[in-house]
């Protein structure tokens, strides 16, 4: 398959990631404020309560997605299509390994320690209920993990994205169902979502048997489990210290400071998490190509995908992230209408870190792609740790709520040096061109940028004005300056050719459906 092929491709993978997105945070904004007039404030916490401990057991599946996707994508690189049956094989005997295991910890969890959480006496029955249906639904989706990373790396978003949506309007229709039906509401919630993720698994499970490599019966291979294990097993360490991070930051500043700059920083977070997940859409639909690069041996495709990808990444994140950066109290005003204090700088701040994360993405999974991830994973696991240290200590001699923000802004900084440095020794990654063509082109476009809508800031006053002029000046010079300041003249030439592409594909489809019709009607 060409290139140009390959590109179109990401194009319409990423579009129909982007619609997905779009449905779906829509219903999932509707969907939250209507169950929570339905179920009272009591039972929504209930509720969220359950679905949090539940989330525990299961941080392990991304991993393990993760890894089995990895393996897909380096032997579909490879053209070696007979070991993904085995790939295949030995990916559902451990994940239904690990859902067994999952089931057995979970059930000694619900014996001794469900009941020791704030939950009133009266409706313990209805939260034991939950727990056992999120549980259940919980080990259908780890199970079905071979099948949705087969799914991925045969970049099949489009048709997954379709589920998505689908699944998305069915839990909306949920809504209506809660308003007519009488019995315990909280209990037919959780009953009726399970319905639907027994749909959505049984939906991806038929759509992967449609590669027969997904047809073969569960097998134990030795040596393939012992590689897979070996490469989970640096991941779940990572993903571990990640979380250790995460809530050792809430833990440390509800220590120091109390709940109502938890709740700030709370709220930045959020913010940070779907500014993120814009640019995380066209991430998912470059990865199964970089990998797939590095399994046929095509390093030059493989750099191309890792340069761009970055420069795209980060422009994504700029055309969202600057006018929330600049404009961060009026945005929560207008979304929350009285935002918690110093919740407007906190964004501000959290938005930084997460733009100095978006460098090492692709570099971070090449890395992946070449299997050598020792060395990356111990020493960004160790950062995370070392981050929370830093902050308590900070803390601890009186600084101020701020250093938890403005730690984890060079940890990210360390973490990207950390990445680099292992990307040099796992897939000989071209440190110099990285650092001037990438990093710097983008450091000088982000200060522009940064400049001009800072200006905006001294010449007019906080308003939705201000707001909206900043929107579309910044989204203007950051597609401009990402043309002709971030790429060169290849990358230039690369993006004309994909759209010029993928507007004729939009053609081409769009006739053939024409000419179906009209064939239809005579």
């Amino acid at each position: 398959m060409g290139n140009n092929t390959n590109n179109a491709k990401i194009a319409r993978n990423t579009m129909a990631l982007y619609i997905r997105m779009g449905i779906t945070m829509i219903i999932s904004f509707i969907s939250a404020r209507v169950i929570l007039q339905i179920l009272g404030v009591e039972d929504y916490g209930l509720n969220n309560v359950v679905a949090s401990v539940v989330s525990l057991f299961g941080f392990i599946n991304g991993s393990l997605g993760t890894a089995v996707q990895r393996f897909y994508s380096i032997e579909i690189g490879k053209r070696n299509e007979s070991a993904l049956s085995r790939i295949f094989s030995t990916g559902l005997f451990l994940h239904i390994m690990v859902a067994g295991i999952t089931l057995v910890i979970a059930e000694i969890f619900a014996i001794f320690y469900l009941s020791k959480l704030n939950i009133p006496q009266e409706r313990m029955f209805a939260a034991q209920c939950v727990f056992q249906i999120s549980i259940v639904s919980m080990l259908l989706n780890i199970v079905n993990v071979p099948y949705a990373a087969l799914l991925r790396s045969r970049e099949e978003f489009s048709k997954i994205a379709i589920f998505d949506i689908l699944q998305a309007f069915l839990r909306l229709g949920v809504l209506y169902a809660l308003y007519q039906i009488s019995f315990d509401k909280l209990i037919t919630l959780s009953l009726l979502n399970f319905a639907i993720t027994l749909f959505y698994v049984l939906s991806l499970t038929i759509l992967a048997r449609n590669f027969k490599e997904a047809r073969g019966a569960i097998k134990y291979d030795n040596a393939l489990v012992k590689k897979m294990i070996k490469f989970i097993s640096m991941l779940i360490f990572t993903v571990l210290a990640s979380l250790f991070n995460k809530q050792g930051i809430v833990i440390l500043v509800n220590l120091f400071f109390g709940l109502t700059i938890n709740a700030a920083y709370a709220i930045a977070f959020q913010v940070s998490t779907i500014v993120e997940t814009f640019a995380m859409n066209f991430k998912q639909s470059v990865v199964p190509q970089l990998m797939s690069a590095y399994g046929s041996y095509d390093r030059v495709r493989m750099n191309k995908l890792m340069f761009l990808g970055t420069k795209i990444t980060f422009l994504l994140m700029l055309i969202v992230s600057i006018p929330i950066m600049f404009e961060s109290k009026v945005v929560l005003d207008i979304w929350l209408k009285e935002p918690p204090r110093f919740a407007a700088t906190f964004t501000a701040l959290i938005l930084i870190s997460a733009n100095v994360e978006t460098f090492s993405y692709f570099i971070y999974n090449a890395v992946h792609a070449s299997g050598n991830i020792s060395r990356q994973q111990i020493f960004i696991s160790l950062s995370y740790v070392l981050s929370i240290i830093v902050i308590f200590l900070y803390f601890k001699f009186g600084s101020n709520f701020y250093f938890a923000v403005y730690v984890p802004i060079v940890f990210a900084i360390i973490r990207n040096i950390i990445t680099v440095y292992s990307a040099k020794k796992a897939i000989n990654l071209d440190v110099k061109y990285y650092v001037v063509h990438v990093v710097g082109r983008s450091i000088l476009l982000s200060a522009l940028i940064v400049s001009i809508a800072y200006l905006i800031t001294l010449l007019l006053k906080a308003s939705y004005m201000r707001l909206l002029l900043i929107l579309i000046i910044n989204a203007l010079i950051t597609l401009l300056g990402g043309y002709f300041i971030l790429t060169n003249k290849e990358e230039r030439n690369s993006i004309k050719s994909l759209l010029l592409i993928f507007v004729l594909s939009l053609k081409s489809k769009f006739n053939s459906n024409v000419i179906k019709n009209n064939s239809q009607v005579e």
